[in-house]
């Protein structure tokens, strides 16, 4: 039983190709909105994609990456709240101590 592929086949074109025929390829992508996987000696190196894919991937890592900002900052101040009122404990209960040994003496 083979597996199907999580994604469908992205056309290849190896650099040499894409070196002489980058304005037709560059071309053929803006017009069929097709993807192109440029490859080196046979591994991936890059991919060619239309303007509207890479602007919507970029916002998507863009908005990634504010969230995952956004979430340790939210984290720093759930830390920061917890230290503060362990601080405020600690204070509590040297106050009331010292006024224990004031007024028991």
């Amino acid at each position: 039983m083979s597996e199907t592929p999580l994604f469908p086949p992205v056309p290849e074109i190896t650099i040499e190709e894409l070196r002489r025929s980058v304005g037709a390829t560059v071309e053929a992508v803006r017009l069929s909105g097709a993807q192109r996987l440029v490859t080196r000696r046979g591994r991936p190196v890059a991919g060619l994609v239309t303007v509207t894919e890479a602007r919507a991937l970029w916002t998507l890592d863009h908005e990634s990456a504010l969230y995952t900002e956004w979430r340790a900052m939210q984290n720093l101040d759930t830390h920061a709240r917890r230290r503060a009122a362990v601080a405020r404990q600690a204070e509590a209960e040297r106050r009331a101590a010292f006024e224990r040994g004031v007024l028991g003496r």
